[in-house]
């Protein structure tokens, strides 16, 4: 570790006390705002602190400075720390704990002073001759002022208390966010059965918190952000609320903010991809704000893994729209990974919807391109992939968001083109808790709103995780749960949380393979680390 990191640890715990170290968000934070330090020295020491935690470790107990364990075979077993990492995070954590308590025997410092002949300094004729250093009345007016403090620092603890959010009676609540009236209610009152689905599954089965029950409230989102925000804190208002869900990713803008404020997290279940991270105006992870859905640059990323890792392409052309900002950002990302995996881009068109495609696919087949990458181009695909086949151009295609309307409008021209979703209604898990829908609402959830329901369903069976295993339902506890989340099956994937944005970590994408013109789920694929 640089020395860099020392002074500004030292710095950190001067203002904040050692026990800044039992939360290794905000130390992050603090250590990336005030050094200049790389990211991964950073993370190295915050991810080492988050696992030793877990271990039961607590800066703040004195015997460790005399009796710490060694963690360093644990960092390498199971962070996959290499020795020098876990020497270098281990002699850091030493040297913290050496500096708060100064290397000294703990048991001295513990010992009391007992009052025994020769430990007690003599007082000449007592105590009664000892001179007084303060009048009567002086002492009275401090120990007043002494009585008077305590006494607000109770009323404050106090309030604090009672202005915590607490489960009322047995109920864990948790608040779903959308619009429940205008042109989008239809698919708000779907996402909510979805969700409720995910409560009657988990109440039927029970938490392992045996007396307490889920219940989801649904409450109306308006379109307006100043009225969204107005919204949504007078519902938070009621305390009992320990959780928000948002069905819209729109709003995430507005109302991340609002959840730091209140202390409440919230867990974005909204289909499409977020245009960024949940990144605040320091590019910090805003603190209560997670998200079940990965953002547009890492769809991105997944188009350009699978065309040169898995199809084994190598010149590649992108045709994409400008005025979609989904399929314009998917579109940045994944050109960037395709360079970065070694793919040349042969060629790189725009189009809008509802123009003519027969010229771009006759550029693109005198290109030379072997694979075409359609980012964010589900829904135009009726009207691209049989002008395709007219033009001759008959590379692979590979596409982004299949939707389960393709096959009547697009037909054969599909053949042979692969399509990688974040959820699919062809998924053999996600059909089976289809059927549980219908089952439960007595009426059939439509191919295109699969992938909003199955996204609400886990965002609850995600927050019902959490209970399971929160120390407490503050908050604060229920944040960090969260964001410890590791390999948590759900419907459509595993999840893991990267603690640096709250987003998923190289989470699972849906592969679809359209032969004679219909789609085929074939697996789910990740991404290896490099």
């Amino acid at each position: 570790m640089p020395d860099d990191i020392r002074a500004v640890l030292t710095e950190i715990i001067d203002s904040y006390g050692i026990k800044i170290l039992e939360d290794p968000d905000r130390l992050a934070q603090f250590l990336e705002d005030r050094s200049s330090l790389r990211p991964e020295d950073t993370f190295h020491l915050t991810f080492a602190l988050r696992f030793l935690l877990k271990c039961g470790w607590r800066p703040s107990r004195r015997e460790y400075a005399k009796h710490g364990a060694d963690y360093r075979p644990a960092l390498v077993s199971q962070l996959g720390f290499t020795e020098e990492q876990a020497d270098d995070v281990m002699r850091l954590v030493g040297w913290l704990m050496e500096m708060e308590y100064g290397g000294s025997d703990v048991e001295e410092h513990d010992k009391a002073v007992v009052a025994v002949p020769g430990n007690l300094k003599k007082i000449s004729g007592g105590v009664a001759n000892r001179p007084r250093t303060m009048r009567i009345r002086t002492k009275s007016l401090y120990n007043g002022i002494i009585l008077i403090a305590s006494l607000l620092v109770l009323v404050a603890l106090f309030f604090q208390i009672g202005n915590q959010r607490t489960p009322s009676g047995d109920e864990l609540r948790i608040a779903f966010f959308a619009p429940m009236s205008g042109p989008a209610a239809r698919l708000s009152h779907v996402q909510l059965k979805a969700a409720q689905l995910a409560v009657e599954r988990v109440n039927v089965r029970g938490l392992s918190r045996g007396e307490y029950k889920l219940k989801v409230i649904g409450f109306d989102l308006p379109s307006d952000p100043k009225a969204a925000e107005k919204a949504v804190a007078e519902a938070m208002s009621d305390r009992s609320i320990l959780v928000m869900v948002l069905g819209r990713a729109d709003a995430v803008k507005t109302l991340a903010p609002l959840a730091d404020r209140l202390e409440a997290p919230l867990v974005v279940a909204a289909p499409e991809p977020l245009d960024g991270a949940l990144l605040d105006e320091s590019s910090m992870p805003y603190l209560y704000s997670f998200s079940l859905v990965s953002d547009a640059a890492s769809r991105g990323k997944a188009l350009a893994y699978f065309a040169t890792q898995a199809l084994h392409k190598n010149k590649i052309a992108f045709y994409y729209n400008p005025d979609d900002e989904a399929s314009a950002s998917i579109y940045k990302s994944a050109r960037k990974w395709a360079a970065g995996f070694g793919a040349e881009v042969a060629a790189e068109l725009t189009y809008r919807r509802g123009g003519g495609h027969y010229a771009a696919m006759r550029a693109f087949a005198e290109s030379g391109a072997d694979l075409l990458i359609l980012p964010g181009g589900g829904a135009a695909a009726a009207e691209i992939m049989p002008q395709r086949a007219a033009a001759g151009f008959g590379a692979l295609v590979l596409g982004d968001g299949y939707t389960e309307k393709l096959p009547e409008q697009a037909g054969l021209s599909l053949r042979g083109s692969w399509w990688v979703n974040e959820v699919t209604a062809l998924d053999p898990q996600i059909s089976s808790v289809m059927r549980e829908y219908r089952s439960l609402y007595n009426e059939e959830c439509q191919p295109g709103d699969v992938a909003a329901a199955i996204l609400s369903y886990d965002a609850v069976m995600w927050i019902a995780s959490a209970f399971q295993s929160t120390p407490g339902f503050r908050g604060e506890a229920i944040r960090h749960t969260l964001l410890a989340t590791r390999n948590l099956p759900l419907t459509h994937a595993t999840l893991t949380i990267d603690p640096r944005t709250h987003m998923p970590l190289n989470k699972s994408s849906a592969l679809i393979y359209c032969a004679d013109g219909k789609g085929i789920f074939q697996r789910r694929f990740t991404m290896r680390r490099n």
